[in-house]
């Protein structure tokens, strides 16, 4: 039976409502230990009991690790881990689980963490998964799994992320810059993915790739598990997910086109939502609001002083050479080009450099949580150890050691393009929109990484499509859960804009209960303020023009821990304030725009290879 726009979950009391909206986690207190840490890789062994399902030109290997008590334990759910493996050089690493509530109708939603080079396993064990990693080093049953109501499948994307790989060879990381270094470089301490990393560098050939992996991935489903019948697709995606939600999105949308109308062979796709949480999606309209949320946000923190506030401004604003002016120097480059990467990559340097980097110099607070210190120790990061343990590599059937969060290769691949600035992503969520999709935009309020003051402010308003005017005419309302206030939102008709708040970078770990019941509610066409009202074209909220809730920020401990895992956008990754402060709103140059589709389908195509 399908749920209603509100989850009813058992586990409230996990949380312990008091008060009228969730508080943030603890930091730590100084000197925490793990239980149990893996101190020396080594050389895993080849897993065995390896199941395999043979396509046209393409094959699966996977297991249950479920049944092997890892993770996904509710009685009667299935999971499945396992590689997709397109070509020899392609094997891409994914994680299906099962609906708990009706996996034969649910829909199927895809989960990416951002970085880009970000492992979407950190989704799964940090934020919104079937289960959780323990100290100890075992998993526990998260309640609020968005599997509650969806069937969800993570990907390690692109290839080379987590435990994707290319090729493997034993060897060992360098341990400055993270680049894999083989035995005739470094002595040995592990099995690592070994990738061509100009491969896949941008956005738009990631997006070309994961469709290839999801096909491949649909086409056998029924031979995985033949009760899942439903091809209701979501995405739901974080952080760089601003660039990957609307690209991926898109290209999914033309893929499935051409095959509904008989010119391409595939698997069709009915597509319900684009989720996407503290996202990068345009860095010529973001781009201005990373000084104003490390002086002026809802928390009352000044990380840095007026003299630092005064530079970024400069590195903004400067003819020629400052930020905004770079990027739209990138806006009439030809991407596709040596130049026309340089160019961008050289405001992509600027802009992150000397705009936004000056907080994590100078600030002392938290890339993901300004409420935290900048040596982070939330969410723990228990899963890298939990992902190197012998009995988990067996159980998920994989033999390369887990790295890291991230993959730096394939972050510096992307950096040296300049994807991290490209235009076309604003217009990409613009014809989503137009298509009649719903779309979700979640943002934190303790996240610097992507300013929620300046979203709410201007962002989600400069999104052009056929409701903007009804949408920016739209107030903000409470949104509400179980009858308690989690955050404000806008919304009109398919789009919605949510600020959360006390929820950093990774939503569905400070508010987990919140962050089940907005997804619900998106997939399942309910209103986001309160999951009571079925969405219709005109449905509106009606409230304040602005959101202009604030809270007292704690204040900072000492603490010696390292900083835990999250999105390695260079050194950060997320959203922050409110609505309330200052900020000038620079008005956006139209990008020429063109098929930029068409140069990467005649790239190195995966699906149609010669079987191998």
């Amino acid at each position: 039976m399908r749920l209603s726009g509100e989850v009813l979950v058992a586990a409230t009391a996990w949380l312990g409502v008091t008060s009228a909206f969730l508080p943030g986690p603890k930091v730590q207190k100084p000197g925490w230990k793990r239980s149990a840490q893996i101190t020396k890789r080594q050389l895993p062994a080849e897993p065995v009991g390896i199941q395999t399902i043979t396509g046209p030109n393409f094959n699966i290997t996977y297991k249950n690790p479920g049944q092997e008590g890892i993770c996904e334990t509710t009685p009667g759910v299935a999971s499945y881990a396992g590689f997709i493996n397109l070509a020899p050089d392609v094997h891409s690493f994914f994680y299906f689980f099962e609906s708990r509530n009706d996996p034969s109708t649910d829909p199927i939603t895809l989960w990416l963490n951002g970085g880009p080079g970000s492992d979407s396993l950190i989704g799964l064990f940090q934020e919104l998964g079937p289960c959780n990693v323990t100290q100890n080093l075992t998993t526990q049953l998260n309640p609020y799994s968005w599997n509650e109501v969806s069937n969800m499948l993570f990907l390690s994307q692109p290839v080379g992320v987590g435990f994707s790989y290319g090729a493997k060879e034993p060897g060992s990381l360098d341990p400055f810059f993270g680049a894999f270094l083989n035995a005739s470089e470094a002595p040995v301490d592990g099995r690592y993915p070994v990738i061509n990393n100009t491969k896949i560098d941008t956005t738009d050939l990631a997006a070309v790739a994961a469709w290839d992996i999801i096909q491949a991935f649909l086409a056998e489903l029924p031979q995985l598990n033949s009760n899942i019948t439903s091809r209701v697709f979501n995405l739901a995606t974080e952080s760089y997910g601003g660039h990957y939600g609307p690209a991926y999105f898109n290209y999914f949308q033309q893929q499935s086109s051409f095959i509904s109308n008989g010119s391409r062979q595939g698997v069709p796709l009915e597509f319900g939502s684009l989720t996407i949480i503290n996202g990068i999606i345009d860095e010529y309209i973001q781009a201005p609001y990373y000084p104003e949320f490390a002086t002026k946000n809802t928390y009352g923190i000044q990380a840095y002083n007026q003299s630092i506030y005064d530079y970024t401004q400069i590195a903004l604003y400067s003819p020629v050479f400052g930020c905004l002016t770079q990027i739209e120097y990138c806006y009439y480059a030809n991407q596709s080009t040596l130049v026309g990467q340089a160019v961008c990559t050289e405001a992509a340097n600027q802009c992150r450099d000397n705009v936004e980097s000056p907080y994590y110099a100078f600030g002392g607070r938290g890339v993901y949580d300004i409420r935290h210190p900048y040596d982070d120790p939330t969410p723990p990061d228990y899963m890298i150890d939990f992902l190197n343990l012998a009995s988990t590599q067996e159980a998920l059937g994989v033999d390369t050691n887990y790295t890291s969060f991230s993959n730096t290769n394939i972050y510096y691949a992307f950096q040296q393009t300049g994807d991290f600035v490209y235009p076309n992503f604003l217009d990409d969520l613009e014809r989503i929109l137009n298509s009649g999709v719903r779309v979700s935009l979640l943002y934190g309020d303790a996240d610097y990484i992507w300013e929620v003051k300046m979203l709410l402010l201007h962002l989600s308003k400069q999104v052009n499509y056929t409701h903007t005017a009804e949408f920016n005419a739209a107030g903000y309302v409470p949104m509400t859960a179980n009858g308690v206030q989690y955050g404000e939102t806008r919304e009109y008709g398919n789009f919605s804009f949510t600020r959360i708040y006390e929820a950093g970078h990774e939503i569905p770990y400070y508010q987990p209960l919140a962050s089940l019941q907005l997804f619900n509610r998106t997939i399942n066409g309910f209103d986001t303020a309160t999951g009571t009202k079925k969405v219709t074209a005109d449905l509106s909220t009606n409230g304040t023009a602005r959101s202009t809730h604030t809270a007292s920020a704690p204040p900072l401990p000492s603490t010696t821990s390292s900083a835990s895992g999250g999105e390695a956008i260079g050194t950060a990754s997320a959203s922050s304030a409110s609505a309330a402060g200052t900020g000038s709103s620079v008005p956006r140059p139209i990008w020429p725009g063109g098929n930029r589709w068409a140069r990467y389908e005649k790239k190195d195509r995966l699906v149609g290879r010669t079987p191998w």
